[in-house]
């Protein structure tokens, strides 16, 4: 094969791998989320919710929350978030950001958990960056929220998981 069409072939190659790069950076990040919700008594209603990014390359984002809607009442005595936040795989490890008012907790080099107990409202919500280690396969966001509406209401810890079975 002469040199001219050798070059051409490889800078068509390599034109060719550097738009399959562009376009795989480029692709959307599909979510990974999960919810629950539970009805209360008066008609309201207790949502906990799960979300984190599906394609991440050094960082994905998440969420979760537990969010009460309704009008009676309008706001709980108090309401909790517990977000368990992993990365999964062999000899694996996670680093965790977190909003402010909330508590991080490292229960393992891979797992760690955010909690948040809001009063006197009607949602707790968490969120931050995982930045899963380089042997991970992927991250999940487990959700758990429960709640004393009033002296009478309570709701007990329920969870949402989003993430590989």
């Amino acid at each position: 094969m002469n040199k001219g069409i050798r070059m051409r072939l490889m800078s068509g190659a390599a034109a060719a791998f550097a738009t399959g790069a562009l376009v795989l950076s480029a692709a959307p990040a599909h979510a990974t989320s999960a919810s629950t919700s539970v009805g209360l008594p008066g008609g309201n209603k207790i949502s906990i919710n799960a979300w984190h990014c599906g394609f991440y390359v050094t960082a994905c984002d998440w969420k979760a929350s537990t969010k009460m809607s309704g009008t009676s009442p309008r706001k709980a005595q108090w309401i909790q978030n517990r977000a368990e936040l992993q990365a999964h795989g062999i000899s694996v490890s996670i680093t965790i950001s977190k909003n402010p008012e909330a508590t991080l907790t490292m229960k393992s080099r891979s797992l760690g958990e955010v909690r948040w107990k809001n009063t006197n409202a009607n949602i707790s919500d968490t969120y931050g960056q995982m930045k899963p280690g380089g042997a991970t396969t992927y991250v999940s966001t487990k959700s758990c929220g429960s709640a004393r509406v009033t002296s009478a209401i309570n709701v007990s810890e329920k969870c949402a998981y989003a993430g590989a079975a």
